[in-house]
């Protein structure tokens, strides 16, 4: 399965760089292996758009009901109609969402046939008192949607714009408390970027990664999907 780069441009970027970007990306990505999904906040969606086959756009999230009095909120349906394929859920920057509601989420973006990308990790705290594990298998248990296809982001809370990661054994530690609970994917998040990208590809079972800060340039980007085609294809 193509290793897959998610871009997670949170609340940044307009529609013209959006559009700007991915005419790039698309113009670059026929001889690339790897699957791309960009996630550019709600309204930089464009009314129509061109994609390569390996290109994909996704959301940042999205709401477990088909419609109702949710101001602010964002159907599945209303994804699907921007041509989406893919949602990123359960980030850790939504803090006030619960266990439940990510699993519901995930739960009606399948129903829809979007892909989710759900979203675990532990907080500082947690990291310094050994309790990484306890906190991951808790996620999994209440998070994950008991059927069809999804991907699990490890996203460590305390890496996230940091810089600091991980070392590779404490990441590959954590792919296996995941894959304990799931035979789904496993990707990496968390202060990705051109310098620590090659380091992170050494990690067996680590089948993607999503990419904050460090997508928000194209030639950043790009070089990072470089990167990783260099070394895996």
């Amino acid at each position: 399965m193509p290793f897959l780069i998610v871009a997670n441009w949170k609340m940044n970027g307009m529609r013209s760089s959006f559009v700007d970007f991915i005419s790039k990306m698309s113009g670059k990505s026929s001889g690339i292996t790897s699957r791309l999904v960009i996630c550019p906040p709600f309204t930089s969606f464009p009314d129509s758009i061109n994609l390569s086959d390996n290109l994909s756009i996704g959301a940042q999230n999205c709401h477990y009901k088909q419609s109702g009095s949710y101001t602010g909120e964002i159907s599945v349906a209303m994804l699907k109609e921007l041509k989406c394929t893919h949602v990123i859920l359960g980030h850790s920057e939504r803090t006030h969402e619960t266990d439940n509601d990510i699993k519901l989420k995930a739960e009606a973006a399948i129903e829809s046939g979007l892909h989710p990308i759900v979203c675990v990790g532990e907080n500082l705290a947690d990291y310094k008192s050994g309790k990484t594990q306890e906190v991951i298998e808790r996620q999994c248990r209440n998070r994950l949607p008991i059927s069809g296809e999804y991907t699990v982001a490890y996203e460590p809370i305390w890496a996230i714009g940091t810089g600091n990661i991980p070392n590779n054994s404490s990441i590959t530690e954590v792919i296996q408390i995941i894959k304990s609970f799931t035979d789904k994917n496993v990707i990496y998040g968390g202060s990705v970027n051109s310098e620590n990208i090659e380091n992170l590809l050494d990690i067996t079972d680590l089948s993607g990664v999503l990419i904050g800060s460090a997508s928000l340039d194209f030639d950043c980007f790009y070089h990072i999907v470089q990167q990783v085609e260099k070394k895996l294809y």
